[in-house]
């Protein structure tokens, strides 16, 4: 069994190619069934995000696994947006591994240290699991990332300051205008982002600020909670005559706002300034609007230079923060080294020596050496007796189908192995 990575990313590719392969929950999901029909693919894993699109497959053949990868894509997509031209990249086994590592703990991102990608990893693990793509290998995998993750924001600074894209965006809007205590503020999207959005600018002090979402109701919670003004993506059009500031951050899979909408309300604004940051893939604006006069329209593409030098600090965690991912890498590529039999076997029999040795030593303390020898034969004879089925069954194992992985990580779970190999293997649990 291998793991496959084919992925882009901001840094191989710029929004207008990212926008293109990017996927809604819903076309995730249904790409994920796709491809598990897929011969040769065995398990799947498709982080979409504004800054990456990444498949994880777990195949007994990476080739047929990229291949099948890309005929779902032309199904979605139409044609094969993931390639060379793209900038995608390839990556297999340990380096697949690590890279998770790295995109979970925010050293792969476009705003180095951020943790709301870890999140955003874990809802894509959900929804793999909600379309039955997701099985122990990449659980094992996933869970791994997560914990990469947790220790490197524990045990480095590289969060210390740290900018998220949200954060970023606000910070771009008041290089534009400056003071925002006597500006309007419009935020499209009620979802995570932008909720950060709007938290952003409620420090800010903003002379008014909407939130507004599809839902109305989701639209009133946010704004319940930033004490400001909500509506209905309806209603955004009149508001739009009213504010200085929009930032739009939905999920939205076309235009929302048109060149033609933003060439009418500027008539309508008497031409006054509007700046629009669009921090969505796809976008959110239609890039001509950007060409309009007094229109200053960003995307998530321009955010980057608003980050670099708030970087320099957490820079210098980079270091600590590899060595933790590649700790935790070798420790997951350990595990799957050892699910085979022979491994599992040693462990087994490992496990219950030493528990038959302790409770030896305990009990037959007092005992004269004669008779604790006696024991110390009848406890490795029963031993033996006890784990000879077992140990039979497993070396009968070929170690590589679905139902041998089961029924090896079956023993090493219902065992404890990977806790005794830790020390923890209870032996003192029972008196």
């Amino acid at each position: 069994m291998q793991l496959l990575l084919l992925g882009a990313n901001h840094r191989t590719a710029d929004i207008s190619e990212r926008e293109l392969l990017s996927f809604t929950a819903e076309s995730a999901a249904t790409t994920l069934a796709n491809l598990l029909r897929e011969a040769g693919v065995i398990e799947a894993l498709l982080i979409s995000t504004c800054n990456r699109v990444e498949f994880y497959t777990v195949t007994e053949d990476t080739r047929s696994a990229e291949d099948a990868i890309r005929r779902v894509i032309r199904d979605s997509k139409g044609r094969d947006v993931l390639s060379d031209k793209l900038g995608q990249y390839r990556l297999c086994g340990r380096e697949a591994v690590r890279h998770l590592c790295r995109v979970a703990s925010g050293l792969d991102s476009m705003m180095l240290g951020e943790k709301q990608i870890l999140g955003q990893v874990k809802e894509a693990v959900s929804l793999a699991r909600h379309a039955g793509s997701i099985g122990p290998r990449l659980e094992r995998i996933t869970s791994a990332a997560a914990r990469a993750a947790k220790r490197v924001h524990e045990e480095t600074g590289i969060g210390a300051g740290a900018v998220s894209v949200a954060s970023a965006a606000v910070a771009l809007a008041v290089k534009v205008v400056g003071d925002l205590t006597d500006r309007r503020v419009l935020v499209l999207g009620a979802g995570e982002t932008g909720r950060l959005v709007a938290k952003h600018f409620t420090k800010r002090s903003p002379a008014a600020l909407v939130i507004a979402s599809r839902s109305l109701s989701r639209a009133e919670a946010a704004a319940g909670e930033f004490r400001c003004r909500a509506i209905s993506l309806t209603d955004a059009d009149r508001v739009l005559r009213e504010v200085d500031v929009v930032v739009s951050a939905t999920s939205a899979s076309e235009y929302l706002i048109s060149a033609d909408t933003v060439r009418r309300l500027m008539s309508a604004r008497e031409n006054r300034p509007l700046i629009i940051i669009d921090i969505a893939v796809p976008r959110d604006v239609d890039p001509g609007a950007g060409r309009l006069e007094n229109v200053f329209l960003h995307d998530i593409d321009a955010l980057q230079s608003f980050v670099e030098k708030s970087r320099d600090r957490r820079r210098r965690e980079i270091p600590r923060a590899e060595s933790i991912i590649d700790e935790e890498t070798d420790r997951l590529m350990t595990w799957f080294r050892e699910l085979s039999a022979v491994p599992v076997i040693r462990q087994l029999r490992e496990h219950f020596e030493r528990i038959r040795e302790h409770e030896v030593a305990k009990s037959l303390k007092h005992f004269p050496s004669g008779e604790r020898r006696q024991v110390e034969n009848l406890t490795r004879s029963l031993i033996n007796k006890l784990l000879h089925s077992p140990t039979t069954r497993l070396k009968a194992i070929e170690s590589g189908g679905e139902a041998d992985m089961q029924r090896i990580t079956a023993v090493r779970d219902l065992f404890g192995l990977d806790e005794a190999a830790c020390g923890r293997d209870g032996s003192d649990d029972e008196e």
